[in-house]
């Protein structure tokens, strides 16, 4: 009975004592600034390493300092899934972020998830550094989701990151949209253009990666078969009659590449006007030859001019660049009413 009650004494010491440590290490990790107190606070909860040192470390992330990098290190040794969300969080905060990252990595295949959905939705930084470590990770779950990224991301850093992933993972699926990528037009603006260049070098690269283990005899490879079927694709689009500028999501165009398309369209409306007067056919592009392509291509212009700025920008646009033309006023008519 003696040795039972000594026993169950000496356990409650222990949790006394366990507890006052969490105290005085959750109040060491309220020191202002970088201190020598909450870095040793850190170290030691990571050599505890249980569901209450966790607790109190992720706590901690949101200092968002030197302390919280310290803090996501630990964490990412500790592999404690509850800290998943809290480190993939912040990825936004470009304090930290790095280290956050560097951190969901040692997670491995249990981070893909929560770096899909940043991915999907977090700020340019965010994006870019999961697309990153979704490449680091080679799981074969983020190649979809990657080729949508070069698809449709409106930054090129992103899509850089993730040409380069793609080339880490080397999936043969991605070798078509690398392909499309390397025949984008040229941008207007340096900036762009610089950054575009990236995308191209980080592009090649990856096609490399994923080509060689893919080439056939006879100097044919998979990526020249891909040119080719690229090449192909284009062509029959510019027989349909689509113009080329709008294919694919027009939210990335900019403004200044949509009013290029609105004043070739006010050309070929001139053309026609003169090859009438001139008893000729008109010379048009394929994709104005017809009334219904014209009004078509002018009311996809104005629906993405309206959602970007609502009625006053296509007004300002009409006006002020497109001197008020008729057949453009009337085919915009009934998207701002």
């Amino acid at each position: 009975m003696f040795l039972r009650y000594a026993a169950a004494g000496k356990r409650t010491k222990v949790i006394m004592f366990k507890k006052i440590k969490l105290w005085q290490l959750s109040s060491a990790l309220k020191s202002k600034g970088n201190s020598q107190e909450a870095y040793s606070a850190i170290l030691e909860l990571g050599r505890m390493a249980d569901d209450q040192a966790v607790a109190l470390l992720i706590e901690t992330l949101g200092r968002k300092d030197g302390v919280t990098r310290s803090a996501a290190r630990e964490l990412g040794k500790m592999r404690n899934e509850r800290a998943i969300p809290a480190l993939a969080a912040l990825l936004d905060c470009s304090e930290v972020n790095q280290a956050a990252a560097e951190a969901l990595l040692a997670f491995g295949p249990k981070a893909v998830a929560p770096l899909l959905d940043i991915l999907k939705g977090g700020s340019p930084a965010a994006r870019l550094l999961a697309a990153s470590a979704l490449g680091e990770l080679r799981d074969k779950r983020a190649v979809e989701p990657l080729i949508d990224v070069m698809q449709t991301d409106d930054a090129y850093a992103v899509r850089t990151a993730a040409a380069t992933a793609l080339g880490q993972i080397k999936d043969a699926r991605a070798v078509w949209v690398l392909v499309a990528t390397l025949q984008m037009r040229d941008e207007t603006m340096p900036d762009r253009q610089a950054s575009l260049e990236q995308l191209r070098t980080a592009t090649q690269l990856a096609l490399r990666k994923i080509g060689d283990p893919l080439a056939k005899t006879g100097g044919n490879t998979v990526i020249d078969a891909a040119a080719a079927a690229v090449a192909e694709v284009e062509r029959k689009l510019v027989e349909s009659g689509v113009h080329p500028r709008l294919i694919g999501d027009l939210k990335l165009l900019s403004n200044e590449d949509m009013l290029e398309v609105l004043k070739e369209l006010v050309n070929a409306s001139e053309e026609i006007a003169w090859a009438k007067l001139e008893s000729r056919e008109p010379m048009l592009a394929a994709h104005f030859k017809t009334y219904e392509q014209r009004a078509g291509v002018a009311e996809q212009i104005g629906r993405e001019l309206h959602r970007r700025g609502g009625a006053a920008l296509m007004k300002q646009v009409l006006e002020q660049q497109l001197s008020g033309h008729t057949a453009i006023a009337n085919w915009w008519s009934g998207i701002a009413a």
